[in-house]
């Protein structure tokens, strides 16, 4: 013998399902619209800092390195190391095996104002995995590394 579902529990079940849609239109509509103004620069933190370690400015095509990252003495690099060559920027991650700081290299595109992250090591390797934003920002944990975009209506070239 089959039980009827009574008003009240296909009322309940109503309700639900237009929640799920509704917050699955809201999610999708920031998804799709959110970030969708043009980078003009991207600005690389380390840490817990709010100053950005590297900026990258698509308007003039170029990598600004705003201070150097504290390393320990035992490590023979200073970092930031920005290659020009490679469009890429080297970052010391917080992430140790075997008691060694990781590296993380995100590489940059100047034409399509993008940012990816390339190389990293960290349990589940899920920043390398983002892929290529133009204006999402980028966070790359254990390793303390973020990347997060401007756009300037005011930059135009002539």
């Amino acid at each position: 013998m089959k039980a009827k579902l009574s008003v009240k529990s296909k009322r309940d079940i109503l309700l639900v399902t237009l929640l799920f849609i509704i917050l699955g239109g809201i999610y999708i509509l920031f998804r799709l619209f959110a970030f969708q103004g043009e980078a003009s620069i991207a600005n690389v933190y380390y840490g817990t800092s709010n100053e950005p370690i590297v900026s990258i400015d698509f308007i003039n095509y170029r990598v600004i390195a705003n201070y150097d990252q504290d390393v320990p003495s035992s490590y023979n690099q200073v970092y930031p190391i920005i290659d020009e060559s490679a469009n890429t920027i080297t970052l010391l991650g917080d992430y140790e095996i075997d008691g060694t700081r990781q590296i993380v290299v995100i590489q940059y595109n100047f034409g399509a104002k993008s940012v990816q992250i390339i190389q990293e090591q960290s349990p589940n390797n899920i920043c390398s995995r983002e892929g290529v934003s133009t204006g999402w920002p980028l966070i790359c944990l254990p390793n303390r590394i973020r990347v997060e975009f401007e756009t300037n209506g005011e930059d135009f070239t002539i």
